[in-house]
């Protein structure tokens, strides 16, 4: 079944009412391009930023709301012209936390969704566009793209991976949350899903779902979610999760996935990785030509370390690497800003010849908090391959007043 979906000129509309309301005021304008803007900073936030290229050219674009005014959906958006301009070409009811990616020919999207018809709040679901992201396939069933639901699940838009002719993706089952301080993230429990990539990636039948793996208690840290599916050097496949640490900032956690993809285990004696940044989401991809794995992450730059909170750190944007995803080095600034109540972050992004193609949940001036964002933006890393701490972009603070 097709759904119908907004027009080109509602939504150019829509996105040039946005900018211009949000900026009136005579705020400065954010980095890069922007693609969608709030339209109440207060009680209305952009979230689940993710990106896909078609082999066209053709930028695509989504995100979701979250907030007070919060608005069930996603919405789509695409670029002719590398991320110059951009109009919203679809909104998908009741679709939430949307990871797109492009797979045979076609343009697709995991996320999970509210209740609808027969589909239980929180169910892991897939959809198909055959036109580039302008109208969508509807899930009912297992059959039509219904991959998860008989309990609650969550999958924030981490990274699908297309490796060893499989589609991998990361999701969590929600279970209790352990009685502790800061619990907030220890209800989510890891697993890992793969499907064939030439097959019907609607029908749950060809998709193989792994145990998923509870949290085990660790004084300090609140918790894991949002997870990369990864290959390691050895061609092992693993998850890299976020890890909710609040004193210094820096780590993911590892769990393993056995050679039939369909047990994930955890050692919490060693399972932890020092990442700059690993507090946060961040989406880590390899690059064939450096053999290195990137990201770009919201590293806690040594000006705040004093925080309290290093959860809530998101006013630096760098560019991480490492060779084996143990052994992480900060290669460069992108973005930086001394207030803390800016936010660059849950970056997705492509390799473009030498340069990193970016969207990005930014939280700017007239947003509540660094968390609470207000902007979807669209930016470029030249030369990514090459940039050093030389290369550091200057803080905001001093060449925007």
């Amino acid at each position: 079944m097709r759904r119908a979906v907004s027009s080109l000129v509602l939504g150019l509309g829509l996105l040039f009412f946005c900018t211009a309301l949000s900026l009136a005021d005579g705020q400065n304008p954010p980095p890069g391009t922007v693609i969608d803007a709030s339209s109440d900073f207060a009680k209305l936030h952009l979230g689940a930023p993710s990106m896909e290229i078609l082999p066209d050219g053709t930028y695509v674009a989504s995100h979701d709301w979250f907030g007070p005014k919060e608005m069930k959906s996603t919405v789509v958006f695409e670029s002719k012209d590398q991320g110059a301009t951009w109009s919203k070409i679809a909104e998908i009811p009741n679709q939430k936390a949307a990871m797109l990616f492009f797979a045979s020919g076609k343009l697709w999207l995991i996320g999970w969704m509210y209740a609808e018809g027969d589909i239980a709040n929180n169910s892991i679901v897939i959809r198909r566009s055959d036109d580039g992201g302008h109208t969508w396939s509807k899930p009912t069933d297992g059959k039509s793209g219904l991959l998860l639901s008989d309990r609650r699940y969550f999958c924030d838009p981490a990274p699908v991976l297309i490796h060893n002719g499989r589609v991998w993706k990361e999701a969590e089952a929600v279970g209790p949350r352990e009685d502790s301080d800061r619990n907030w993230a220890t209800g989510y429990q890891p697993l890992m899903m793969s499907a064939p990539v030439d097959s019907d990636l609607l029908d749950r039948d060809n998709w193989t779902f792994s145990n998923p793996v509870a949290w085990t208690h660790h004084p300090g840290l609140g918790g894991w979610l949002e997870g990369n599916a990864l290959f390691d050097p050895d061609d092992h496949m693993l998850i890299m999760m976020r890890v909710d640490d609040i004193d210094e900032g820096g780590k993911a956690a590892r769990l393993n996935l056995s050679d039939d993809f369909k047990t994930l285990s955890y050692d919490p004696k060693s399972g932890f990785v020092a990442m700059p940044g690993g507090c946060k989401k961040f989406v880590i991809r390899f690059d064939e030509v450096t053999k290195k794995y990137w990201s770009l992450v919201n590293w806690v730059h040594p000006d705040d370390v004093d925080a309290p909170d290093k959860e809530r750190i998101r006013n630096t944007l760098a560019l991480v690497c490492s060779d084996d995803l143990n052994n992480w080095e900060v290669r460069s600034i992108i973005y930086r800003h001394s207030d803390r109540s800016k936010g660059f972050q849950y970056v997705d992004w492509r390799i473009v010849g030498d340069d990193l193609h970016f969207v990005c949940r930014l939280a700017w001036d007239g947003a509540p908090n660094c968390h609470d964002s207000n902007y979807l933006t669209f930016d470029v890393v030249k030369n990514f391959r090459t940039r050093t701490r030389d290369d550091d972009a200057e803080d905001f603070a001093k060449t925007r007043k």
